[in-house]
């Protein structure tokens, strides 16, 4: 006969700690018996390492966003009137990681690691890289120029086919010194070139 045992798991998710607590059941002497909760389960009827992790850990992706924040970081900003995605896709890739958050962009920069999307030019706390030439990319513009059935869309800014990203890191303090210095020389040259007409 089968013994149950309550077993204790404690889960860091978003800098939140959670506990929880379920009933296992332990094999059985020649090893068939398997379960969680208790639902009487023999052999590998459905009932496996999965199920044994509760479903509010495993319906928020890779990155075990609590449901309430991965719901705020899809809710669409407003930029485009439709996008041709499927909620749950994007959902999914956002849970997993691999699509930055969709956010409503700034005019300017509210923190020095914001980033400007080139195509919307707004300013984002966090956004996407392509991995072909590096360029940075909200995710709101991302849905549009790559439709979710098209497999190979070209990249945007080089052009390269089969455009694909990855989420951006936040930016330190030797990058945003970087990126500074760029934008000035940037300035100065315009400056020049209005000064030499």
């Amino acid at each position: 006969m089968p013994h149950f045992r309550n077993i204790f798991r404690t889960e860091n998710s978003g800098g939140r700690q959670r506990s929880y607590s379920y009933s296992a059941r332990d094999r059985s002497h020649d090893g068939t018996e398997r379960g969680a909760g208790g639902s009487g389960a023999t052999g590998t009827g459905g009932h496996g390492h999965s199920s044994m992790i509760p479903k509010f850990l495993r319906s928020t992706g890779a990155l075990g966003l609590p449901k309430a924040e991965l719901d705020r970081r899809c809710v669409p900003s407003g930029l485009y009137e439709s996008c041709q995605w499927e909620d749950k896709a994007i959902r999914r890739l956002i849970g997993d990681g691999k699509l930055a958050a969709r956010l409503k962009g700034n005019d300017s920069r509210t923190n020095p690691g914001d980033r400007e999307c080139p195509i919307c030019f707004l300013h984002y706390s966090q956004v996407n890289l392509t991995t072909c030439c590096k360029a940075a990319l909200c995710t709101e513009c991302y849905l549009q120029v790559r439709p979710q059935r098209q497999k190979d869309c070209p990249c945007p800014f080089c052009n390269r086919p089969k455009v694909t990203i990855t989420v951006a890191e936040d930016m330190r303090g030797s990058d945003v010194t970087k990126r500074d210095r760029e934008e000035q020389k940037v300035i100065e040259a315009q400056i020049r070139a209005a000064q030499a007409q």
